[in-house]
């Protein structure tokens, strides 16, 4: 099968919410798959985003989808680079809202997850939701 719909698997990690906290996305198993992008999306904040009240988006791994660390090798990584933090996006400002951030995750892993770090209050939150897309499967088509 050469077309994109039987190739593909994509997995909701963050239900879109208003967010207010921090939240860690739901783990993404690349069992079967060689590969996996995450996609974070945000929408008008509705607060005064800036450097002290704002979010990173972090990209964490794991071996038992429970332990996390962070992604801090830039070869794990496809897309963009990730800061000593695992940090691969920073949304502090109305231009850096209302888009969408992504990233593959290259490392060996057998889990890996998305997670917001809020700094600041954010008392009328921002809706955000995240999705992966596990791709290259060992078997296909992909149910």
């Amino acid at each position: 099968m050469r077309d994109i719909h039987s190739r593909l698997k994509t997995v909701q990690t963050l239900d879109p919410a208003v967010t207010t906290g921090a939240r860690s996305g739901a783990p993404v198993d690349r069992q079967g798959f060689e590969s996996v992008e995450h996609i974070v999306q945000f929408g008008a904040s509705g607060d005064t985003l800036s450097g002290s009240k704002k979010f990173d988006v972090k990209l964490e791994h794991s071996e038992d989808g429970s332990n996390w660390a962070a992604v801090t090798d830039a070869k794990a990584v496809n897309g963009g680079p990730v800061d000593a933090s695992g940090y691969f996006a920073t949304v502090d400002s109305a231009g850096t809202a209302q888009k969408e951030y992504r990233i593959g995750y290259a490392g060996n892993a057998r889990y890996s997850r998305v997670s917001l770090v809020l700094t600041g209050t954010h008392t009328n939150g921002t809706p955000v939701s995240a999705l992966a897309i596990l791709s290259t499967a060992h078997v296909k088509p992909v149910a």
